[in-house]
């Protein structure tokens, strides 16, 4: 039996933000019921609002943006996710990874920390777990068709530990190596332990020049 998941959450005025930046805002242009013959909403709020996905070029000039890849790109068809048990601004490393239990022709990893319940509160975002840099070219070394990582958190990068995160960002996103593209702040709250990904689909807000893009990711799930 399968179904079908949105693992992106929906943009409202709660959204968390890395740093507690500004979130996003809507303001109503047209309301109908205000006497306006249509609703229509003006929307403001950073490429790094979330759920989202990061390029190459968020960390150098050099690197590619999200015009760039062509929209097979998006389509992933082997997907795995891993358990990892973290506390509040834990750093995950390689010693979290089990190697042996990934596919080596996998595409997305997707790291469930069950972080997101906390998405709510303050915690969400101030002491999120973070990724090691070490993490990187470790799989990027075993898993040859790697072109992607999820997390249930906010950012790759713990802001208790930013200076380390931004390493992180950069050793990932290596354009001058197999860069691993990062999609943070996942909603996984359909995915269960004994879960299995069939399908998955990432469709990126297309803007040009983009180093990073609000995305919808709808999964096809075996339950």
């Amino acid at each position: 039996m399968t179904k079908w998941a949105f693992l992106s959450y929906f943009l409202n005025v709660s959204t968390p933000m890395y740093g507690n930046e500004a979130s996003f805002h809507t303001k109503y242009l047209k309301s109908i019921k205000k006497g306006d013959s249509c609703n229509t909403s003006l929307w403001n709020f950073s490429n790094h609002t979330g759920t989202h996905i990061d390029c190459p070029y968020h960390f150098s000039e050099n690197g590619k943006k999200i015009s760039d890849y062509s929209p097979e790109f998006w389509v992933i068809n082997n997907c795995e996710f891993i358990d990892v048990n973290v506390n509040p601004g834990d750093i995950i490393s390689s010693n979290h990874i089990t190697l042996d239990t990934i596919d080596a022709d996998i595409e997305l990893l997707i790291i469930k920390t069950n972080f997101y319940r906390l998405r709510e509160n303050k915690a969400y975002w101030q002491n999120n777990p973070g990724l090691h840099p070490d993490i990187a070219d470790i799989l990027r070394n075993n898993f040859k068709k790697l072109r992607m990582i999820g997390m249930d958190f906010i950012s790759v990068s713990s802001f208790q530990n930013r200076l380390m995160g931004r390493e992180a960002h950069k050793t990932f996103l290596n354009h001058d190596l197999q860069p691993i593209l990062l999609i943070e702040d996942m909603n996984l709250s359909s995915i269960e332990s004994n879960s299995k990904i069939i399908h998955l689909f990432i469709a990126p807000l297309l803007v040009e020049n983009a180093d990073a893009s609000p995305c919808t990711i709808i999964a096809e799930v075996m339950i």
